[in-house]
């Protein structure tokens, strides 16, 4: 019997290894476990990868992956065969320098390390640098802008074709607040507390909301969701939602006004984009999930709805069953629907390492036992019991003939040795019939 699949690309925690995982689709009658497959990456003439801190899909069908060794690889996926490594880069990082961002643009694939290297990875690899530390970095495969934020860097949007490229002379009278070259946009930080007292700029993660980039949100180490429209500075929203620590991962969901937010306490929610309030929660679990995926609806859709995917601190993908906000604004904390439960995880995967990337919908097929290539069933056991019975019962009835034929003369002999019986060892019990 087939069935459904999410197939899903990840790192394993194992050096220049990646994951081949596929979930089946919710089943209440037939539960199935999910496949995991091991690939080694064959790297030829490059360099053999690290452990797999990054890992985003390009629009050409490869995968990019920034390992631990600072090095960037883009990997050639042949069908029935082991990722191969095209290209590669390597990064000459600064001390205590790490991935904070590997995303996908129209310019080509971008990472950033939290020092401010900002480098484009294509045929010719470009290196530039941001004020840092940076924290996140956000991109869009079908424009070549991208957003990057962190400590005391506020979120901003820049041109990749133009911040790689040369600076003018600087003539020392730019203004404080003037955009540095390459850059689009800069948000402001939010107003002063009821204190007076001046709030912390502290970007943790970021996401586009919706296919331009018009509209951005961040989550904050505050414990808050801010969301800018780039046609102004200020963020036109702040909503504390966070448990607490500070909001670590973030995503737009696939539904109109979805977005899904993960804190420091392992709280995964979704949230109204239109109200700012909680819809629902992942229940029940124990990590804190730092990568957020989500996931296309299949035709026809699953059901129970599969929208979202987590990679979370204790090397584990979950899959996880979502549901859409309600049409009407306002109706929060999961009142608008009777369906059961929510954000409950469907499948769980293990080993995983830094982040993954859905692949595609696949497809799998139930393993039937074959009685021609010696699988026992529970007929044929039952058979051969029988036979054991049969041969016991003629044994058994073979003795009971040898018994009754004795005739007079053994009678007279039996009589004459009976002065020896006591000496001689005693006859093993007949066998009885059962």
């Amino acid at each position: 019997m087939s069935y459904r699949t999410l197939d899903f690309l990840a790192p394993s925690l194992h050096p220049n290894t990646l994951l081949s995982l596929s979930v089946p689709e919710p089943s209440a009658t037939a539960p199935r476990e999910p496949v995991v497959k091991s690939l080694p990456i064959k790297y030829g003439e490059h360099q053999a990868l690290g452990v797999g801190k990054r890992i985003i899909a390009d629009t050409d069908g490869s995968v990019v992956v920034a390992d631990d060794a600072y090095r960037i690889s883009r990997l050639r996926l042949p069908e029935n065969s082991v990722p191969e490594v095209i290209t590669q880069h390597s990064v000459t990082p600064k001390a205590k320098s790490t991935w904070t961002g590997l995303a996908s643009s129209a310019a080509g694939p971008l990472a950033a390390l939290s020092t401010g290297h900002l480098t484009l990875f294509s045929n010719s690899p470009l290196t530039t640098r941001l004020p840092g530390p940076l924290l996140t970095l956000s991109a869009l495969p079908t424009w070549s802008s991208f957003a990057v934020a962190g400590k005391e860097v506020d979120i901003s949007l820049w041109d990749a074709g133009r911040v790689f490229s040369a600076a003018p002379a600087d003539d020392g009278k730019r203004k404080k607040d003037a955009l540095q070259h390459g850059e689009i946009w800069r948000g402001k930080n939010v107003p002063n507390n009821h204190l007076s007292l001046r709030q912390p700029i502290y970007h943790l993660c970021s996401t586009f909301l919706g296919p331009d980039t018009t509209h951005i949100a961040t989550g904050t180490k505050s414990g808050c969701v801010r969301r800018y429209d780039t046609r102004q500075r200020k963020p036109v929203s702040d909503w504390k939602v966070a448990r607490e620590g500070g909001v670590g991962a973030i995503t737009a969901g696939t539904a109109e006004h979805e977005l899904f937010f993960a804190d420091h306490s392992a709280l995964l929610a979704s949230l109204d984009l239109r109200t700012g309030r909680v819809l629902y929660n992942v229940p029940a679990l124990t990590s804190t999930a730092h990568t957020l995926l989500p996931l296309p609806s299949p035709t026809p859709a699953f059901s129970p709805l599969l929208g979202l995917a987590s990679v979370s601190s204790d090397a584990t993908l979950r899959v996880h069953q979502t549901l859409a906000p309600p049409t009407e604004a306002g109706r929060g904390n999961g009142s608008w629907t009777a369906t059961g439960k929510k954000g409950t995880a469907v499948g769980m995967v293990g080993g995983v390492g830094g982040g993954a990337v859905f692949v595609a919908f696949g497809e799998g097929r139930d393993e039937v036992p074959d009685k021609a290539t010696g699988a026992v069933g529970e007929d044929d056991e039952d058979e051969g019991e029988g036979d054991v019975w049969e041969v016991m019962d003629e044994v058994a009835d073979e003795g009971s003939e040898d018994e009754d034929g004795v005739d007079s003369d053994d009678g007279e002999a039996d009589e004459g040795e009976s002065a020896s019986e006591d000496d001689a060892p005693a006859p093993a019990p007949k066998r009885r019939r059962r």
